[in-house]
């Protein structure tokens, strides 16, 4: 096609009106990116009911009969599907290759081999991907979440993209032992003895070095799952309070929870907003605000 040829379009999303080189598609520039997650979120949506109700998914019975060869063909029309996404920085390229396996029918894989290596991914030294590492694993360890965000802040510290930094941390956290290799009951030992170390006046440092001498779990598990027991603050701002009855009716539960010799079988938040009549993510607050407080941190 003659890239000089320019075709007027009313996007479907917004009403607006551009211009594009490509014959198809009907979505203007600044809509693909919420177009594409709207999408994305209703396949993973229908992949998940497909998953409970047993046996394989539609998507991944009708993967075993899709193309497994990259034709010119094919990678052309995987280039023109690409076109509209080349300037959406922010979307991420696994959202953007699923976009395009889905309307084209073909792997991600092949569309991964298709498109252009990654643009905007500034090549790093050894130095200085060991040096984003160390930042961000310091974060995690010492449960600190700056405003702007671990990823965010490392790559402005370091003048870096942030697509480069968050690829070296997402690569990096593939080479550690998983946090879901550990049992429901495992997290749960974890968390009693936190508390209990942490009620009876033990240094923060000292309690994980407790915890994973006796677990036998890897520092980044324990890390890793104690940062996730104080992460929230910042998505639960706009949550109502609970009264202070609710909020003690809450921390008497949490204290019973953690007494327990083991974990009951309704999840924590279920069990405690059917208990006192508020919602999951009012408990959820209630229990973040006493565990930040433990720790000095509000």
């Amino acid at each position: 096609m003659n890239p000089a040829v320019r075709f007027r379009k009313n996007c479907q999303e917004c009403g607006r009106i551009f211009f594009t080189s490509q014959r198809e598609g009907n979505v203007c520039p600044r809509c693909v990116k919420q177009v594409a997650e709207r999408e994305e979120k209703a396949r993973r949506m229908k992949e998940k009911k497909a998953q409970k109700k047993g046996g394989p998914s539609k998507i991944a019975q009708q993967d075993q009969a899709l193309p497994q060869t990259l034709t010119e063909e094919l990678k052309d029309r995987i280039l023109q599907k690409y076109e509209p996404f080349r300037n959406q920085k922010d979307l991420p390229r696994r959202k953007i290759h699923g976009l395009i396996s889905k309307e084209l029918r073909v792997t991600k894989k092949l569309v991964a081999q298709a498109l252009p290596p990654a643009e905007g991914r500034t090549p790093l030294t050894r130095e200085k991907e060991e040096e984003i590492v160390t930042r961000y694993r310091e974060y995690v360890e010492k449960l600190e979440r700056p405003p702007k965000g671990r990823r965010k802040t490392i790559a402005q510290e370091l003048g870096l993209p942030y697509r480069s930094v968050a690829g070296i941390v997402r690569e990096w956290k593939r080479k550690q032992p998983p946090l879901k290799d550990l049992t429901r009951e495992q997290r749960f030992s974890i968390e009693k003895d936190y508390f209990r170390l942490l009620e009876e006046g033990q240094i923060f440092s000292r309690i994980k070095e407790q915890i994973v001498r006796k677990s036998g779990h890897s520092p980044w598990q324990v890390s890793r799952y104690l940062d996730l027991l104080h992460d929230g603050e910042d998505r639960l701002k706009k949550v109502i309070d609970a009264t202070p009855e609710q909020s003690q009716a809450i921390l008497a539960g949490y204290r019973e929870y953690l007494s327990a010799p083991a974990p009951p079988t309704p999840f924590l938040h279920t069990l405690l907003a059917e208990k006192t009549g508020v919602t999951h993510q009012q408990v959820h607050k209630v229990l973040l605000t006493y565990r930040l407080g433990l720790l000095g941190k509000v």
